[in-house]
């Protein structure tokens, strides 16, 4: 204390010898903004979380191995089925082309002496039959080899879009998967709730899609399906939830959060969800309140004196150039306070949350700077005049008007 003393004297001392430089006009009210609780709806929402898949999703591999010749698409191109993705050259295919030759020649060669033989009187009708059959199948087989020789053609079988491509030119490619086309329609997403919600979840209900990593991408949806049957290892069953169509930002592979409304309250008192402090477990919020408070007679006599613990002592003040008392009376602007009051909340519902008691229609409460205030506390809206401003205007006036 006897140092802080000194340093304190010392400081006044050497401030008498220097040039006083201009004090900085610190208002010391807490800057915040409001919103007035008013009537709204608000919803219940069980919340899972899961992938996003699609309805119509096709792998493809290459049926021979080959090296590769042709590739005519990239990730991210749209597709119509049949079109033509890649081309890999097969030797294999050569081989199947002059083995099927050579199968064709064969049975021409049996068609013939059949037919020879048939007319001799020599072999039945039946076997002549056999033989024909066996140069029609040897001819089909010559003719599909005849397409694919020296190369085999990838097609996407469906419509959609190019999600991988694992080729490249002169690799050799087969057996593993080459194509992913996925359709960017017809999403939806798993998700696997408690058995004790099986009552509550109906087909059609709506529902919200919500990016895990980027909050902002919220998607409508609804149920679409219900497994008939609880899992008994988990307890929980499955709901699938299809993503309504005409949506462009989220993608299959996504991680998603799914909200189900079961129930929703209209015409009920509603502030923002940000309006909310938590303390040990339970809701409050800070309402503006015009005026100074009523008289605290009734205030604990402790409590006084620990208020009084916290205050600067007045010889502190003064030889800081401070005065709070008199700084507190002339603030200017409205008198405004921050009042603690609990609540009682109901449903939440995204940024809405329901207030089932502790506020009034209309009542205001405070949404932005409400984390470090205390109760009672001085604060100004941001349309109220400061310290700093008032004393400009102060300044501005002629000094016949100031005095």
């Amino acid at each position: 204390m006897f140092a802080l003393l000194f340093v304190l004297a010392c400081g006044g001392e050497e401030g008498k010898l220097e040039e006083e430089e201009p004090k900085v006009q610190v208002d010391p009210r807490s800057l915040v903004d409001v919103v007035a609780a008013g009537k709204g709806d608000v919803g219940q929402h069980l919340v899972a979380s899961g992938v996003v898949e699609s309805e119509g999703q096709a792998t493809l591999v290459p049926e021979t191995a080959g090296r590769v010749t042709g590739i005519y698409v990239e990730e991210g191109e749209q597709v119509k089925a049949g079109q033509l993705l890649a081309v890999i050259a097969s030797p294999t295919l050569d081989a199947a082309y002059e083995r099927a030759g050579a199968e064709l020649q064969r049975t021409d060669t049996e068609l013939s002496t059949a037919q020879r033989l048939f007319e001799q009187g020599a072999l039945s009708k039946a076997e002549l039959e056999l033989a024909i059959r066996a140069r029609a199948n040897a001819r089909t087989a010559h003719e599909e080899a005849s397409k694919t020789r020296g190369f085999t053609r990838i097609v996407a079988p469906i419509a959609g879009t190019v999600a991988t491509r694992s080729l490249r030119y002169g690799e050799m490619a087969g057996g593993t998967p080459a194509f992913v086309i996925v359709q960017l329609e017809g999403l939806k997403v798993a998700v696997h709730l408690p058995e004790r919600e099986l009552r509550r979840i109906r087909v059609d209900q709506p529902a919200t899609l919500v990016s895990a990593w980027d909050e902002s991408i919220k998607v409508p949806g609804h149920v679409s399906l219900i497994a008939p049957i609880v899992d008994a290892s988990s307890g929980t069953f499955k709901v699938t939830v299809a993503v309504d169509p005409g949506q462009t930002q989220l993608r299959p592979g996504q991680y998603a959060s799914v909200r189900i409304e079961v129930d929703r309250h209209q015409g009920v008192l509603t502030v923002p969800r940000r309006a909310l402090i938590w303390e040990e477990g339970k809701p409050l919020v800070y309402k503006l309140v015009e005026g100074p408070p009523e008289d605290e007679k009734g205030k604990k006599e402790e409590e006084k004196e620990e208020a009084k613990s916290e205050e600067m002592p007045p010889w502190l003040a003064k030889m800081m150039g401070q005065d709070p008392k008199k700084e507190d009376e002339e603030l200017p602007g409205p008198y405004r306070r921050a009042v603690r009051t609990p609540v009682e909340i109901g449903y939440e519902d995204g940024d809405q949350v329901e207030i089932v008691g502790g506020l009034t229609d209309g009542e205001t409460v405070i949404v932005v700077g409400n984390e470090a205030l205390r109760d009672d506390a001085r604060v100004r809206l941001p349309g109220d005049p400061t310290v700093a401003t008032a004393k400009e205007e102060e300044e501005k006036k002629p000094e016949e008007t100031k005095q």
